[in-house]
């Protein structure tokens, strides 16, 4: 079974119909909003891809579980040709009606290799089964140009910030942290280029944002700094941010 046939299996084994619960949920259920790019969410995704955009021209992007398609909807914004796939079919027909290329999750093995300079996870890895998590990886960098780069976000396993996030979403089934994707990309041929928390949202997208990324936000860098050099200073564990971001490249 592939990693997105487990994962679509553990959405929908409650009852018929569970797919549109979930966008429901997760608000994805408006066709009108699908990829809509708020000032505040351009500025986000321009501040996460600032690394890659730095050692990788990028041009063709695959977006694996697009969601409501505000990364699709910053792409085009950005004239990259993206690609995207997803496991819930009635986002796959709204992102097809919006003029993107959209395929079901089951589609990425029939794209071809070597063909995309980026490609993305948002939210999306810890979906993945852990016995699967590797071939997961694998697929993914089969579709990646020699200079490409694989991005991936998830909640952070190694800092209590990231239980929220984690534990809030009953289709999450692998808790991962630094040391974890470690080995994940050891085994699956890739090397991590760079590991960190994710970027906070500041004013752009609200008041509140702003605030909390200049006091919370702050306070929870330096308190996270602190806690690693007194316990972790082996390891490279984040403890300031609920997310973190994970870049990875082909070795």
């Amino acid at each position: 079974m592939t990693p997105e046939r487990r994962a679509e299996r553990d959405r929908t084994t409650v009852e018929p119909g569970a797919e549109s619960v979930y966008s429901a949920w997760k608000g994805w259920d408006e066709p009108e909003a699908f990829a809509a790019v708020a000032r505040g969410d351009d500025a986000y995704f321009r501040s996460e891809l600032r690394e890659v955009c730095r050692f990788t021209r990028v041009r063709d992007v695959l977006e694996v579980g697009f969601g409501s398609g505000q990364f699709l909807g910053f792409c085009r914004r950005q004239d990259w040709a993206v690609t995207g796939t997803e496991l819930l079919p009635e986002l796959v027909s709204a992102a097809q009606d919006a003029g993107f290329t959209a395929y079901g999750a089951d589609a990425l093995d029939a794209l071809p290799d070597a063909s995309f300079d980026l490609i993305t996870g948002w939210d999306v890895f810890e979906h993945i089964d852990p016995d699967q998590s590797v071939e997961f990886l694998r697929r993914l960098r089969a579709k990646l140009r020699p200079h490409g780069a694989l991005f991936l976000r998830f909640p952070n396993a190694d800092s209590w910030l990231g239980n929220a996030f984690q534990n809030g979403d009953p289709t999450h089934v692998n808790a991962i942290g630094a040391h974890k994707m470690t080995y994940y990309a050891h085994e699956a041929g890739l090397r991590i280029v760079l590991f960190r928390g994710a970027r906070r949202r500041g004013f752009q997208t609200s008041v509140i944002h702003g605030v909390h990324r200049m006091t919370a936000g702050a306070y929870a860098e330096v308190a996270g700094t602190l806690r690693r050099a007194i316990y972790f200073p082996a390891l490279k564990v984040v403890l300031s941010t609920s997310d973190v971001v994970c870049v990875l490249t082909p070795e």
